[in-house]
């Protein structure tokens, strides 16, 4: 059986719009939660993605962590990034999330998320984790993501944990899953590397991937903040995991449907859903107060979605 806080299916980012006064303060997550908590497997909280620069951004507050405890199903997995911009922050802001879940006495189904190159090569990354969790009871989660790394600008650091270091990494139980966002065929080689663990999990953090060649895990999406139950039709049926009550000519019609919105919402939102994605909430309603100013080509992507879908 799989770790609870690891199930396969669908796990969204949650759109997190910071406060234009307070970068650690988010609006309406208890609208969007609500909103998302019946479709999905999980929600990640992740501030990174959802801040303009990643280099400039407030890691994942308490206040964040604490919000979210309070708001989602208490059997609702949550994980929460803990990237710093150094290994010494990365432990301090797990170490400052831990003493809320002590607060609050939380033992619900929680996961820490880790980009470890934005910080750390891959020279004794397993040693580092091991230190690092030591000091707390949660389970982590590991995030190879090239992009993230691409944003700091330094060409000299290498994008992917390479597969030598994974095989190494995954031998301590308590790093129970891999976000692997990026090129396919390295998707595949660290599957092969982490197959000596059958309770491992290897999601797809792309979601153009998981469209094209799903992962046996799920997928972390982020335009399920948009449809969410169009990709909860579309996760389900990817991982043979369907619905039992719908015929089977319903299914594939609802399949198809459903992949038509994904799609088409998709491709205007994806060359800056950081953007576009909190701008059609707000419009919507789902989210409070100003948002972030778009491009003029943001804001054209903005308007072709809410032709598509005027309301949520």
């Amino acid at each position: 059986m799989n770790n609870p806080v690891t199930p396969r299916g669908l796990i969204c980012s949650l759109a997190l719009v910071p406060s234009s006064e307070n970068r650690s303060v988010y609006r309406s997550l208890e609208s969007l939660i609500a909103r998302l908590q019946p479709a999905v497997a999980g929600l990640f909280l992740d501030p990174m993605f959802w801040c303009p620069d990643a280099n400039c951004c407030g890691p994942a507050s308490s206040s964040l962590l604490e919000e979210a405890i309070a708001l989602a199903p208490p059997d609702l997995p949550l994980w929460i990034r803990i990237t710093g911009t150094s290994a010494e922050q990365t432990v301090h802001i797990c170490s400052q999330l831990e003493n809320v879940c002590r607060r609050l006495k939380y033992r619900g189904p929680l996961a820490w998320v880790d980009t470890p190159l934005f910080y750390h090569s891959n020279r004794g990354l397993p040693e580092y984790y091991q230190s690092l969790l030591r000091d707390t009871e949660f389970n982590l989660i590991v995030d190879n993501d090239p992009q993230l790394i691409r944003k700091i600008g330094d060409t000299t650091k290498r994008k992917n944990i390479r597969t030598a270091v994974l095989k190494k990494l995954v031998q301590e139980p308590r790093l129970i899953a891999l976000i692997h966002r990026g090129d396919l065929r390295r998707g595949i080689n660290y599957q092969k590397a982490v197959r000596g663990r059958s309770d491992f999990l290897v999601y797809d953090g792309g979601e153009s991937n998981f469209l094209k060649r799903p992962s046996a895990s799920g997928v972390i999406s982020v335009g399920a903040n948009l449809l969410p139950y169009d990709w909860r039709t579309i996760t389900l049926a990817s991982l043979n995991l369907e619905d039992d009550h719908l015929g089977q000519a319903a299914s594939f019609r609802h399949l198809w449907e459903s992949g038509q919105r994904v799609r088409t919402l998709q491709k205007h939102y994806k060359q800056s859903p950081a953007s576009i994605i909190p701008a059609v909430l707000a419009a919507w309603g789902l989210i409070s107060g100003k948002t972030k100013g778009l491009a003029p080509e943001e804001e054209r992507a903005k308007e072709r979605i809410l032709e598509h879908l005027p309301e949520p």
